[in-house]
């Protein structure tokens, strides 16, 4: 961020090409989602909007196993 509060250019760009980390998950996890993504044809956006909708719609809960990432 830039002190205006705009996010500084090199962000953006990154932004732009998909380039996503999430804090609190580990990088490898983040690296194997997005390849397995690629290799089905969508992106790790799609992926993670597909998640976050089913789990708000209650169709999808999280197994105690997977909440120790």
């Amino acid at each position: 961020m830039t002190r205006s509060g705009l996010p500084s250019r090199a962000l953006v760009r990154m932004a732009v090409t998909g380039i996503y980390l999430v804090r609190g998950i580990p990088l490898e996890v983040q690296r194997a989602a997005r390849v397995r993504a690629t290799s089905e044809g969508t992106t790790l956006r799609r992926v993670l909007g597909r998640a976050l909708r089913d789990y708000a719609a209650g169709t999808w809960t999280p197994r105690p196993e997977d909440l120790h990432v």
